[in-house]
C-alpha cells in the first residue's frame, strides 16, 4: 500500500535571472522600497531597466515619494528578502541586524 501522506510536487523550475531593485535615500542609505524580479527558465526575460521602472511605479503606487531616491540593483535574492541598507560610501548592500522581540509570558508581571 502506498503512503498517502507524501506527494511529489514535480520538477523544480530553474532560476534564469534575478533583479533586486532597492530605492534608497543617498544621504543615509535607508531603503524606502525593494522590488524583486525572479525569471525562471523558459519565462519572459526582464531587463534591468524594466525591473527599475517597475520598482519605481510600484513604489509610487504604494504611496512612496521617489523624488531624490537613488537606485541599487543586485542579483542576490537575499538583498530583497532580509533587511538591508546601502552603505553610502561603497554603494553596497549591508545587512541590518533585526532586534529580538521580547517574549511576553501570560500571567507575568
Amino acid at each position: 500500500m502506498q503512503n498517502q501522506m507524501f506527494s511529489n510536487g514535480g520538477r523544480m523550475l530553474k532560476v534564469a535571472d534575478i533583479h533586486v531593485v532597492a530605492l534608497y535615500h543617498p544621504e543615509t542609505g535607508k531603503i524606502s522600497h525593494v522590488h524583486s524580479v525572479t525569471v525562471f527558465e523558459g519565462g519572459r526575460a526582464v531587463s534591468e531597466k524594466e525591473a527599475v521602472e517597475t520598482a519605481k511605479g510600484l513604489a509610487k503606487k504604494a504611496g512612496h515619494s521617489i523624488e531624490g531616491l537613488a537606485v541599487k540593483v543586485s542579483k542576490d535574492l537575499m538583498h530583497g528578502r532580509k533587511p538591508h541598507r546601502i552603505d553610502v560610501k561603497s554603494g553596497e548592500f549591508v545587512p541590518l541586524e533585526m532586534q529580538k522581540r521580547r517574549r511576553i509570558v501570560a500571567g507575568a508581571a
